[in-house]
This record gives structure tokens, sequence and C-alpha cells, in this order.
């Protein structure tokens, strides 16, 4: 069992993403199959855009998508700027930089958009989402596609208990406890953190804030802002994914 300090506050926990996380991410998603949806990936693009050679990862991460598409000219955006410095650790060749994916400037267009692992979710209003979208689409080469992977829609969202995962290298080991709760189209997700490093220990906490839509809410979403949109039955994972490509 992971001992945590008793009598936490709910209404103190950190309102960030991953500010508490962001160095153990990798470690803690290490059985995600990145190499898996990559593969899953190319396929669609050799579906929708077969000629794309440029790719733009909006909410890239520590880019472990990014790390199997080596092969594509890509640049990597995130807010967390500690998930952009272990990007550039990564991969010190390619091109990342700190944004915000409602309102962000490359003055480059780029042949695929991707906006994975539901950080789309992380949008709370109807005007981020838009003016993401727009972002999006003033980004994107004609005839090019965007994928977007939605977070869960409301009629899939289940309650549960809280969920507890432990993992090391050798080095490092963390204890995560996830609790989560809904209140209308929110969800609300309590991460607990014990990070060990040696002697090293570190308690912390992260809440996670993600919109609840419907697959018809995104569509309409996308549409409005000049896209066409196509559900994919097929995606990433067991959450919707989402194909958009420019009228031409």
């Amino acid at each position: 069992m992971c001992p945590f300090p008793s009598g936490v506050d709910q209404d103190n926990l950190h309102r960030t993403m991953f500010s508490e996380s962001a160095e153990y991410y990798d470690l803690i998603y290490r059985s995600k199959d990145y190499r898996g949806e990559v593969e899953k990936l190319r396929n669609l693009f050799a579906k929708y855009v077969p000629e794309a050679r440029s790719i733009l990862d909006v909410a890239c991460g520590t880019a472990e998508h990014l790390r199997f598409l080596s092969d594509y000219q890509t640049v990597g955006l995130d807010i967390d700027s500690a998930f952009i410095q272990l990007a550039k650790n990564k991969l010190p060749h390619d091109d990342f930089h700190i944004a915000d994916m409602s309102q962000f400037r490359q003055g480059v267009k780029f042949d695929v958009i991707l906006c994975l692992f539901s950080a789309i979710g992380y949008l709370l209003d109807d005007e981020s989402i838009r003016s993401a979208l727009s972002s999006f689409k003033n980004h994107l080469e004609p005839g090019g596609a965007m994928f977007i992977e939605p977070w869960i829609e409301p009629e899939a969202w289940i309650s549960g208990p809280a969920a507890m995962i432990a993992v090391e290298d050798g080095e490092r080991e963390v204890c995560r406890v996830m609790s989560s709760k809904r209140d209308g189209e929110r969800s609300f997700l309590d991460a607990y953190y014990l990070f060990v490093n040696g002697t090293d220990v570190r308690y912390a906490t992260e809440r996670h804030e993600l919109r609840l839509l419907s697959r018809k809410q995104w569509s309409d979403f996308i549409r409005d802002a000049g896209l066409q949109a196509e559900y994919l039955t097929d995606g990433l994972t067991s959450r919707a994914f989402m194909s958009q490509h420019c009228e031409i």
C-alpha cells in the first residue's frame, strides 16, 4: 500500500496539469503503446494524406509519438515548459515550442496536425475550443488532415473507486492514486503521488479538469470551424478518434 498523508484537503489540490509529475510522466505511462499507436496513425496518413511530409503535434507532451515519426518534418507544441524541455532532451534535433493550443502562431502550415491523448479535453469552454480549432485550421495545408483524440463522451463516463498504480525503473519509483468525479460536463481527476528517487521521497497532488462532450458536439464544433468532420471507429484507443480534413 502507498502511505499518503491523512487529512488531505480536496480544495487545496494543485489545479494544474502535469506540473508535479512531468519528470515521471514517461515512467508512469511506460505501458502505453506509442509505437503501436504511431503505426495506426501511419495507416490513417496513408488513407487521408498519402503525400504528407510535415506534422504539427499539438500538446506533444514528452514527444513519445514524434519519436516514432522521425521520417517526417515535425514540430511539437505544449503549454507545459517541463514537457517541452523533456521533449528537447529526447529529440535534440527536432523543433519544440511552448504554446497554448487555443491560440498559437507558427508562421508555417503543416500537412498533418495531431492532438492526441485527450489533450483537447482540457479546453473547458466553447470559446477556447473554437479558438483552438481556428488555430489548427490556420496551420493546416489545403488538403491536409487533423487527427484529434477527444476526451470521454458523457454517456461513457463511469464513476468508480479510486485506482492505484505503482511503477519503478530501478532508480525511481512512483505510486499514484487517482480519484474521479463528475459535475455536469466537467470531469475532475485528482491525482495523489509519492515520488521516490534514492533517499528522496516527495508527496504531491494534481487536479485535472476535462470537459465531457458528445460525438455530435465535437462534430458541430469542427464543422463550425469550416472543416469536414469524420468520426473514426478504429481510433488509437477505446475513446472516440476524430479525423478532419480541410475542404479544398
